[in-house]
């Protein structure tokens, strides 16, 4: 035991729901909004061994979840977290000796309380579904580079939800989801997708940013223990 898998361990041993009480609680089903990801297709794709899953969360703000009007120039949307993709190419770009040795297809599932950072990014980059049910999972890539595996419904906040059992379970998913990808890339100001990193026990170091920023990640990563301390407390 040490500073880096001390906490990941503790976590998952008194927190972490064991995966068939997660398939309980969250309903796996085909989203209706056939934009993005169902649950199911999230959980199998992320526990697959044929992709490196990179993790992208993105804070918005909780104004961002309960606002009626949500519409916006996608192209502005992106704009905002143009860094936290152009960070997720430049992880790409680096391991690609790594990806050819281990015969893995990178892919970014993506979390943002914004629900319309999710589907602007879904609409370009998709990942195909078509592309993880192939033989042998031999697909193309997109010509960015990047594929998209995300949920594109609104989320839920427990304070203002009206069923805030389920804001919290889903939660929680979104929580173990993201704790299973190899390299995380998250909020400056937010505690959720820090946490989530550091209980992952990846040992990878972490790219930490804000919106608005210069659109790189190189020599800005931190190791796990240091940027666990920063809003979570730990």
């Amino acid at each position: 035991m040490n500073p880096e898998n001390m906490f990941g361990c503790l976590y998952h041993s008194l927190f972490t729901y064991r995966l068939f009480a997660l398939m309980k609680r969250v309903p796996l089903f085909q989203s209706s909004n056939q934009l993005g990801h169902s649950s199911q297709q999230i959980l199998q794709t992320l526990l697959s061994p044929y992709f490196f899953p990179i993790g992208i969360q993105i804070r918005a703000g909780d104004q961002t979840m309960t606002r009626t009007n949500i519409s916006l120039d996608e192209k502005i949307i992106l704009k905002k977290s143009e860094n936290f993709f152009t960070c997720s190419q430049q992880i790409i770009n680096t391991n690609e000796t790594l990806f050819r040795e281990t015969n893995q297809i990178p892919i970014i599932f993506l979390l943002a309380d914004d629900v319309r950072i999710r589907q602007a990014a879904l609409k370009r980059w998709k990942f195909s579904l078509e592309c993880f049910q192939s033989f042998e999972n031999k697909c193309q890539l997109n010509n960015s580079g990047l594929n998209i595996l995300s949920n594109s419904n609104p989320v839920f906040h427990v304070q203002y939800a009206n069923d805030r059992i389920l804001a919290f379970e889903l939660g929680i998913f979104d929580n173990f989801l993201f704790s299973l990808c190899e390299q995380h890339i998250i909020s400056r100001d937010s505690g959720f997708g820090r946490f989530a990193a550091f209980a992952s026990v990846k040992l990878r170091n972490i790219y930490s940013m804000g919106p608005n920023e210069q659109s790189s990640c190189q020599n800005q990563s931190l190791p796990l223990a240091k940027a666990a301390y920063y809003w979570s407390g730990i």
